[in-house]
């Protein structure tokens, strides 16, 4: 109930006994004589200034939910299984319960620098970058025994923005002050692939820019390992007479010593439906074989085998092995990887091109799966946008068996990170799709409520509906160009228009199609054999699995030798799984103009 726009207030008066309460609308103020008033407020203030009391308080910032701590204590350690509980309260509970649980260690005199530091994360995590930035910057500058801990902070923001360079460079600061750790292998394996990721314009300029000199060696080594083996062992024996010189990655170790595979079969359907995919690896195949082997004396051998010619996988691997082959690039099917996953004993390497689902049987000895998954595609594209400080999202995918897929995968890892998703839309009939995302986006219950009050009152309104607030970008899982064509515009009906639109390579099928400006300024990823200046078709990305397998297959032992990036290759930048199979993580694109164009956030 309201009075004059404000709420009621219930007022208590003082009464004398036998006497009315005035009434609250006829309420004066006493008549007090105006000498009578000043002449008592001169006295209250001459006894104030008799009395000053003066008040002391520690100096505090402000955190996220505007909490107030001590400024961080030189030499104060950091309770980090204290902060890793609060991360995980936020991240599985809420921002909430993990702001009130801070508030109890204040109580229990918990330092000022792990307080700063859960402010910090919880920041962070709320997507407030600014605050998240400022209390790290207080931390460092006030405590040195925190430094380590806003140095991983920053360098896992930088990374999951793809802010290579400065990833790569905070992280080599962070190893400097830990010359002698036992991980330091394991973080310049780390270092090398965070460069590896960098593009050379920003390589160079970055080797321009320093003038530290053990920084120059890191940039050197990336710039001579890109120019190919004979540049890289070259630096390799210059640098080796330095006093102060980078741990080179341990797969390194093996660039220029390993021997190659001297005879290779590719074991692929050429007889089925699937001629036209296992022709198109093949081809791929065979100009790579020629790129990195142009004497032909040092070549090696490769032979086709129809797999589609044989009883089974194991049928047509055993066949490879009677060929003479030294290793085995295929099946392409997911049945024939299953099966030769479960081979007990492999008398040679296989480097497999499909994923398998139940581990629960697989060896994972001489064996590589290499496909081109969309789940990775969908794990680092919520990557990426959690980095771009997105925190509530919406999803839109399909509702059949791979869309399912391909939104599990998305879900939990934007769920490991701590992002919350305040919708999601999996199609199943495409006739209801204009109506279903319009509930999802709530602009149709927006609608229906200036409809209703038009016809309440018989007047048009000049008014149009608004959609849902709570949420910071979409990911638009489709399948296909031509789904996606049909969902980014009836996004912007629904008024998200200015909403940052994140997708997987499934929308770019290579082809130039003045379609593709429907899909304007949707942010998604893409192999870098379909960016410019590369020319790309439909068949693009298996001719570019067909090159980065042969590849692979070349360096075998360096692959076995670390967990840590192996390879820029034409299908993304490729690491190794403990379990054999390979990730991948693919450049940034978007589309302008209905073209493809690379796309660098920062």
């Amino acid at each position: 109930m309201k009075a004059n726009g404000h709420p009621l207030r219930s007022v208590s008066l003082a009464t004398s006994p036998g006497r009315a309460s005035p009434h609250l609308g006829t309420l004066a103020a006493p008549n007090f004589p105006r000498c009578l008033a000043i002449a008592l407020m001169s006295v209250f203030l001459a006894a104030c200034a008799g009395t000053t009391t003066e008040v002391t308080r520690p100096p505090a910032i402000t955190g996220p939910g505007n909490e107030s701590q001590p400024l961080p204590v030189e030499g104060e350690l950091l309770d980090l299984e204290e902060i890793e509980r609060l991360t995980e309260v936020a991240i599985s509970d809420s921002l909430l319960l993990a702001r009130h649980e801070r508030e109890r260690l204040i109580s229990e005199q918990s330092g000022a620098s792990t307080l700063v530091a859960i402010d910090s994360r919880l920041a962070w995590l709320a997507g407030d970058m600014e605050t998240w930035a400022s209390l790290l910057e207080t931390l460092a500058k006030d405590n040195s025994e925190a430094v380590d801990f806003v140095l991983q902070e920053r360098i896992k923001q930088a990374a999951l923005a793809e802010e290579w360079i400065p990833a790569a460079q905070l992280l080599f600061e962070y190893i400097s002050r830990k010359p002698r750790t036992r991980h330091r292998a394991a973080l310049s394996d780390r270092l090398f692939a965070y460069l590896l990721r960098a593009d050379q314009a920003a390589l160079q300029a970055e080797r321009a820019r320093t003038s530290n000199a053990a920084w120059q060696q890191w940039l050197d080594m990336q710039i001579a390992y890109r120019q190919g083996s004979r540049d890289f062992t070259v630096w390799r024996d210059e640098v080796n007479s330095l006093p102060e010189q980078p741990v080179a990655p341990r797969h390194l170790a093996k660039v220029s010593g390993s021997p190659a595979i001297q005879s290779i079969a590719l074991l692929l359907p050429l007889s089925s439906s699937l001629a036209g995919a296992s022709e198109a690896v093949i081809g791929g195949a065979m100009s790579q074989l020629y790129r990195l082997f142009p004497d032909p004396n040092r070549r090696p051998a490769i032979v086709a085998i129809d797999s589609d010619q044989y009883d089974d996988a194991a049928s047509a691997y055993q066949g490879a092995i009677d060929s003479g082959a030294d290793m085995v690039i295929g099946p392409l099917t997911k049945t024939g990887v299953t099966s030769l996953s479960r081979l007990p004993n492999r008398a040679i390497p296989i480097i497999a091109l499909n994923q398998i689902e139940d581990l629960s049987s697989h060896n994972p000895q001489q064996w590589l799966s290499f496909s081109l998954s969309p789940e990775d595609e969908a794990r680092q594209i919520a990557d990426i946008a959690f980095g771009q400080s997105c925190r509530e999202a919406i999803a839109v995918g399909m509702d059949n068996p791979r869309g399912r897929r391909l939104f599990d995968a998305f879900k939990a890892r934007w769920g490991e990170h701590g992002g919350r998703l305040q919708g999601a839309l999996l199609v199943d009939d495409p006739a209801d799709t204009n109506q279903a995302m319009g509930k999802l986006l709530g602009s149709g219950s927006s609608d229906n409520r200036i409809r209703a009050i038009e016809s309440a009152f018989d007047l048009p309104l000049d008014a149009r509906g608004r959609g849902r607030s709570d949420f910071g970008c979409i990911f638009m899982l489709a399948p296909d160009p031509d789904v996606a064509r049909t969902w980014r515009p009836l996004l912007i009906f629904h008024m998200t228009g200015d909403i940052p639109v994140f997708a997987t390579s499934a929308i770019n099928d290579g082809l130039k199609d003045p379609r593709n400006r429907d899909l304007n300024g949707v942010l998604f990823l893409e192999a870098p054999a379909m960016l410019p200046p590369g020319n790309s078709d439909r068949l693009g990305r298996l001719r570019a699995l067909g090159k980065d397998a042969l590849t692979l297959a070349q360096h075998w032992e360096q692959i076995e030798t670390t967990e840590q990036w192996v390879l820029r290759g034409e299908t993304g930048f490729l690491r190794r799984r403990p379990d054999g199979s390979i990730e991948r993580a693919l450049e940034l694109a978007t589309f302008d103009g209905a073209e493809v164009q690379p796309l660098r956030l920062r």
